[in-house]
Formats: C-alpha cells, structure tokens, sequence
C-alpha cells in the first residue's frame, strides 16, 4: 500500500471517530432534553391534576353541604310534626293519668 493511501485510510478512519463522537454527543444532548422536556411536562400534568382534583373536592363538599341541609331541614320538619302530634295528645295521656291515679 503507498503511504497516500494509508494517509487516507488514517484520515478517513479518523473522521469517522469523529463523526461517531459528534453523534453520540449529540445523541446524549438530545436524551437530555427529552428529559427535561418529559419532566417539566409530567410536573405540569401533576399541577393540572392538583388543581382538579382541589376542584372535584370542592365540588364534593359543597354537594355534601348541600345533602346535609337538605336532611337537616327535613329531619326538623318531622320532629316538628311529631312535637305536634305530641302535644295533640298531651291533653289525653294526662286525662288517662289522673283516670288511673284516681281509680286506684
């Protein structure tokens, strides 16, 4: 082989370290930025998630205040009709008392 070709064959040899060094830099730039990029997307979507679910939670515990006055209300209702029923028949169990306190 004459030494231009072996010269050559150097040089080319050469430039293809190079090349793959540049690639794999590049390669590793790139995979880094992927990851930052994947990174700063998943701590956007955890964000977006938090405030969602901080919504869905408010949400729910308006429904539920909501529910609770709604029993409130009702259960109230029926103790006022049975305070009346109650006392419609106050006059009558104390009239059966006295009936029974008398007879004996």
């Amino acid at each position: 082989m004459s030494m231009d070709a072996i010269k050559q064959v150097t040089e080319t040899e050469a430039e293809a370290r190079e090349r793959k060094a540049q690639a794999q830099a590049q390669a590793q730039a790139l995979l880094a930025q992927a990851q930052k990029d994947g990174q700063a997307k998943l701590n956007e979507a955890r964000k977006a998630a938090q405030t969602q679910a901080r919504v869905w939670m408010s949400q729910a515990e308006e429904t539920a205040r909501d529910k609770t006055r709604e029993a409130l209300a009702e259960y109230e209702k029926d103790c006022q009709t049975l305070r009346e029923k109650a006392a419609e028949k106050l006059d009558e169990a104390a009239a059966l008392i006295v009936r029974r306190v008398v007879n004996t």
